[in-house]
């Protein structure tokens, strides 16, 4: 016969109560599983995603891997064929060498750099020369010509007139008359520059005496070049024409004053190159450039492929046998992948410092959850125990149960983040993801103790006894948060791109050291609080401090998470104003008002039309002067002076991080007041100090002015003081804005280029700002900062509601009895409220100052620059609003509980409550 007669039977009937607490623990394993597995698969897809964006923004010129070199290389065949596949006729007997020294050279890049590059495409240059023919039309320009060859022109363009010319050497000619022999050099030119130059297909030009007088003709000792052909491009938006010299066109310089000059490439044919070059030209250039497959690069991994640039731009690669004449690559996608990366690498850590709270609030929230199962089925357990069921029995049923709730939950949760991410982060999130499958299996089996089994337990009536065990453990963490905390500060972090371990560990440890803290502090305020109690008559004090301090429903799994809870929401909020505040400074900082306007000049009158345009408050025409001598009592620097009307600049960036204050500096005052930089401040010390040899006044110390680049050392002066100080007049090419509040920016903008009218430049703020957060990591950012403040609030209510849950019988008990004596329901609401303020005062105290020490180690620790576009670290900033919205929701989530206390309360019969209860 068995020993534990309906045992199972029991089970069966009663583990399915109470249905909340087991909804509360799919729902949190559930998030916990997703946040686990879909977290680093999106963050993969973000640095792919800011790849793409970062690679997007960079020319083709800067996005190739380019080089230049002054000097011709060796001439010679390569040693594979092959590499002259496709080039024109007599090009690889002079070319082929130096083709094969580039493919050589990128059959050294690394792996994953070589499918991103194509075969090096390069040519040879000289410097520019002016040509003229015998009778120059008076309105021709005088022509310069530049002389290039390459070994596949003719893939590239098509011959409008004449013919591409033949393989053989430069002609020479016996000139009528002249004992010289004189070269002819055939020559191929773009139609449009053939057109600008009035040279005619079999048209001859000599080299110029004297280019700046025509008439003083040739010099007979140099070749005459004849133009035989005329081209046009196959494709004149390949990017090809970017690397190369003026090609498709002629440049024009006409400064009225002389004849225009008309700069442009005139082929010459590969096999023509090294007679024409030979003792002609003064100077000769080699470019050569790996074409860069941007949208392949985004396919790739990112470190990689910024791994394969770094060693393909170290050294520099031999063009001859000799190794003197060497030539350096370079690539702008160094610098753009490398800020793709540091953004990642800041993300990733600030996210995992934000989603590790999260997750320990949801397993927290879980051991809560648990702790309610427990106390809801304590008679039922105990009846199994008496019936013959021993502990550990019971602990593997309460375990199976755990896994039924949360291994689904887990599967689920780990296949939706698979599903609803694309790219692969390895198999060890969706692993990990799965264990957490686990969790409510050991909460629920952990949680159930042999005390909880005896029908006389009354742990409102024993105070908590905490184990050695415990108190050790909470040292330890302390200590290693201290170290950590410690290390983080003063040691800094490890350099490169991957996230350094000790950005997340000391947040971790310092949030959970900070929380066990505030832990063991929650009780001494009601301690004392009931200490008084006894010796007064109100009886909601006594009763209410009594219960908080015998039976803690909010004890340390709930403090705990209660306090995580409020402080990631806190951090989320600082972090968010702080990227935002950061991102606004740097657009500040790139503009320098709402609106700069930037050209060759501005006049008074122009200024003065800008300021007239409708939405224009003010407008101010800034001048980077010369660089002048600034000396003070420890030394001198050489500043660069900035000039402006001081008054309407300072009006223009009022209110602007950073920005010099209005009235700081004044104009037209005796002596001469100036505005330094802190750099060239700290240079020369604060005391006498005198530019270009006058004494001055130092009125206002800044790090930059805003709108500008310049160097460390610049110096403000007014218009007036400046003109005093140098005798040098007033002409700003670059003019800031400042618009009405409300006025539409790209509206004045079209405006004030009507009003400049000639060529120019407009930046606008908002723009530049929508700029630096359109990044996908920025987004990101933003996005999960928002969702981990909304999670942390939700996980709030949540915390308080299972608190309610969890301490429903007790309490319900109490009041019950307590209306027996004749307790009202007023006073009833107040012992309610005793058992859910204390919880919500230390969690917003205590959430608080722990979310408010959190961004100041993510300040010290992460570079957030990368954020906000800007120079220097942003300072830590407050949203108001954030910070008042979460306050309000934790103070409404209290309130309903009480609340549903004390309704659930009043729904208990007396009868009841008497007849089950021992007193």
């Amino acid at each position: 016969m068995s020993t534990t007669p309906g045992l199972f039977a029991l089970t069966r009937r009663r583990f399915a109560t109470p249905r909340s607490a087991a909804l509360v623990i799919v729902a949190l394993t559930l998030l916990a599983a997703f946040v686990i597995s879909a977290a680093p698969r999106a963050l993969v897809g973000v640095v792919r995603d800011e790849v793409a964006h970062q690679i997007a923004g960079v020319p083709a010129t800067s996005r190739d891997l380019t080089g230049s070199t002054i000097g011709i290389p060796a001439f010679g065949a390569a040693a594979d064929a092959g590499i002259a596949d496709g080039w024109d006729a007599g090009a690889a007997e002079v070319f082929g060498a130096l083709g094969q020294a580039l493919a050589d050279n990128r059959d050294g890049f690394d792996t994953a750099l070589r499918p991103l590059t194509a075969p090096a495409q390069f040519a040879e240059y000289a410097e520019r020369f002016a040509v003229v023919p015998d009778d120059l039309p008076a309105d021709a320009p005088i022509s310069y010509i530049q002389p290039l060859a390459e070994p596949a022109a003719a893939e590239h363009l098509e011959v409008v007139e004449g013919e591409w010319p033949t393989v053989g050497a430069v002609e020479t000619e016996l000139p009528g008359g002249s004992e010289v022999a004189r070269a002819v050099v055939p020559i191929v030119l773009s139609v449009e520059a053939a057109e600008t130059m009035q040279w005619a297909v079999g048209e001859r030009r000599g080299v110029a005496a004297d280019a700046s007088r025509p008439a003083k003709g040739v010099v007979e000792e140099l070749p005459e070049y004849e133009l035989v052909a005329t081209v046009q491009a196959v494709d004149t938006a390949a990017d090809r024409w970017l690397h190369l010299p003026t090609a498709l066109t002629a440049t024009v310089f006409d400064d009225g004053n002389q004849r225009p000059q008309a700069t442009s490439v005139a082929w010459i044919a590969a096999d023509v190159w090294p007679a024409a070059t030979a003792g002609i030209m003064t100077r000769t250039w080699t470019t050569a450039w790996y074409p860069v497959d941007g949208t392949a690069a985004q396919s790739e991994e990112p470190a990689d492929v910024l791994a394969g640039l770094r060693a393909a731009t170290a050294s520099s690669v031999a063009l001859d046998s000799t190794g003197q004449l060497r030539m350096r690559f370079e690539s702008d996608l160094v610098a753009e992948l490398s800020t793709a990366l540091a953004r990642s690498a800041s993300a990733s850590a600030i996210l995992a410092v934000a989603a590790v709270g999260p997750l320990a609030v949801s397993v927290a929230l879980v051991v809560l959850a648990s702790a309610l199962i427990i106390r809801r089925r304590r008679a039922d357990l105990a009846l199994m125990s008496a019936r013959g069921a021993p502990l550990p029995r019971l602990r593997r049923l309460l375990a199976v149960e755990g896994l039924l709730l949360g291994v689904p939950a887990a599967v689920v949760g780990a296949v939706a983040g698979v599903a609803v991410t694309s790219h692969d982060a390895g198999p060890v999130p969706t692993v990990v993801a799965i264990a957490m499958g686990l969790a409510p299996a050991a909460a629920l089996a952990f949680t159930l103790r042999a005390r909880t089994l005896e029908r006389s337990a009354r742990a409102d009536l024993d105070a908590p006894v905490r184990g050695r065990a415990v108190r050790l453990v909470e040292i330890i963490v302390i200590v290693l948060a201290v170290l950590a905390v410690g290390q983080l500060v003063i040691g800094g972090v490890g350099a490169g791109e991957a996230i350094d371990p000790l950005v997340i560990v000391a947040p971790l440890l310092a949030t959970v050291a900070l929380a066990l803290i505030f832990v063991r502090l929650h009780p001494l305020p009601i301690a004392a609080v009931a200490r008084a109690a006894r010796r007064g008559r109100g009886v909601v004090s006594l009763v209410g401090a009594a219960r908080n301090l015998r039976d803690p429903a909010a004890g340390t799994t709930a403090v705990l998470a209660m306090i995580v809870a409020v402080a990631i929401a806190v951090f989320s909020s600082l972090v968010l104003a702080t990227v935002d505040r950061g991102a606004v400074a740097a657009a500040q900082r790139e503009v320098g008002g709402d609106i700069q306007v930037a050209g060759p000049y501005f006049s008074d009158e122009v200024i003065d039309a800008m300021r007239g345009v409708d939405g224009v408050v003010q407008a101010a025409g800034v001048l980077r002067g010369d660089y002048i001598d600034v000396t003070g009592p420890d030394d001198r620097v050489s500043a660069q002076a900035f000039v402006t009307d001081l008054d309407a600049f300072t009006a223009v960036q009022a209110g602007m991080i950073g920005a010099v204050p209005p009235g700081s500096v004044t104009a037209g005052a005796d002596p001469v007041q100036v505005g330094l930089s802190a750099a060239a401040l700290e240079e020369i010390g604060r005391g006498d100090t005198t530019v270009v040899g006058t004494p001055v006044e130092v009125g206002a110390a800044f790090d930059r002015v805003l709108g500008f680049t310049q160097p460390d050392e610049v110096v403000l002066v007014d218009r007036a003081d400046y003109e005093t100080l140098t005798g040098a007049g007033f002409y700003p090419r670059a003019v800031v804005v400042d618009l009405a509040e409300g006025a539409d920016a790209a509206a004045v903008a079209a405006e004030l280029g009507e009003a400049v009218g000639t060529t120019h430049s407009i930046r606008i703020l908002d723009d530049s700002l929508a700029e630096i957060q359109a990044s996908p990591a920025v987004a990101a950012l933003r996005f999960v900062l928002f969702a981990a403040l909304a999670l942390a609030v939700a996980l709030s209510v949540v915390a308080v509601l299972l608190v309610a849950g969890v301490s429903k019988d007790a309490r319900s008990r109490v009041i019950a009895l307590l209306r027996t004596l004749g307790l009202d329901r007023r006073r009833s609401r107040g012992i309610v409220a005793w058992e859910f303020a204390p919880l919500g005062i230390t969690a917003l105290v205590g959430g608080v100052v722990l979310g408010a020490v959190l961004p100041l180690l993510v300040v010290a620790s992460i570079d957030l620059r990368p954020f906000t576009g800007g120079g220097r670290q942003p300072a830590l900033a407050v949203d108001p609003v954030l910070t008042g919205v979460l306050i309000a929701v934790v103070v409404v989530a209290l309130a309903l509980a009480v609340v549903a206390g004390v309704v659930s309360a009043r729904t208990i019969s007396m009868a009841t409550v008497l007849r089950t209860e021992e007193d």
